[in-house]
């Protein structure tokens, strides 16, 4: 069971690198506003998914429980909405490389919380490991050169906010995630998200030159690199512990690098191969040594 967490763990990665190659290819070629492009995928992602769970779900619905409705709100506009606004802005305000990085520190976040919980024990070694895994992104997506990290005030703000929002986007759904289902519950999720980010920038107002091209890029950036990534990650939560599952994702950065260098004919330097080098045996010593410590099923529905 371990392993089917961790490959869903890894494929939300591969497919959100897949998305970050066409959301750079929108914004290079098309002058795609990024607070238009999270808008339009999160509320049709939404839609899809949540209509997709309508239609194989037969018979009564479990209805939600005011608590739960209110702790769905919170998913939906601190989780959903929050890590894609705030990605994006640490984008604007400092580069890709150093959202990428600030983003990738979620799991520490993850880690602190579980241990203040009691849900996890501190585990040196791991800790450690989680380390190693953060120096070897460092060094994949800013190529070791800590003179290229120019970052604002805003920026350094906002990508640890993006940090803090994936962090309670992984961990606060999962009573609901038990209750009423991944696809339910990441429809809903991106739904809400989705509409409640219309009056900043509604998709009806997507202000660049739509081709057949482009619309492709928009489509499966909905698709293969929003609806599946984020059910693969919640769905993940089932058989692998949190700070594990979002340690994985790190095959993001590795996979957006390589294909940037087919895509965009960038080089590899040592300093990133050694980096690859780093986040590989990290996750693997990880994967074997992380138990699944998750609270049980009877236990989170309490």
């Amino acid at each position: 069971m371990k392993i089917r967490g961790v490959l869903l763990a890894c494929s939300a990665g591969a497919l959100w690198a897949l998305s970050g190659i066409m959301c750079q290819i929108l914004f290079e070629e098309y002058l795609v506003s990024p607070e238009w492009l999270a808008s339009v995928r999160l509320l049709t992602a939404g839609v899809l998914l949540t209509g997709l769970n309508l239609f194989q779900r037969k018979g009564p619905r479990r209805k939600f429980s005011p608590s739960d409705f209110f702790s769905l709100l919170l998913f939906s506009l601190i989780g959903m909405l929050g890590v894609q606004y705030t990605y994006f802005k640490a984008i604007q305000y400092s580069g890709a490389a150093i959202a990428t990085i600030l983003q990738f520190t979620g799991p520490i976040f993850i880690f602190i919380f579980l241990v203040m919980n009691k849900e996890k024990k501190i585990n040196f070694v791991e800790v450690l490991l989680m380390a190693a895994t953060f120096l070897g992104v460092f060094l994949i997506v800013a190529e070791g050169n800590i003179q290229t990290l120019n970052i604002s005030p805003m920026g350094f703000a906002m990508g640890i906010a993006s940090a803090v929002t994936l962090a309670f986007y992984t961990l606060q759904p999962r009573k609901l995630l038990i209750k009423y289902g991944e696809m339910r519950i990441a429809g809903l999720g991106m739904l809400i998200a989705g509409v409640a980010f219309q009056p900043l920038r509604p998709i009806w107002r997507p202000e660049f030159q739509m081709d057949g091209y482009s619309l492709g890029l928009v489509i499966s950036i909905i698709i293969f690199g929003t609806a599946l990534p984020f059910l693969f990650q919640l769905s993940s939560l089932r058989f692998i512990e949190a700070s594990l599952a979002s340690v994985l994702t790190v095959v993001e950065p590795i996979l957006a690098t390589i294909l940037s260098v087919v895509l965009f004919h960038s080089l590899f330097v040592k300093v990133q191969l050694l980096g690859f080098a780093v986040v590989i045996g990290s996750v693997i010593l990880l994967t074997r040594l992380s138990d699944k410590k998750v609270l049980p099923e009877d236990e989170l529905i309490k």
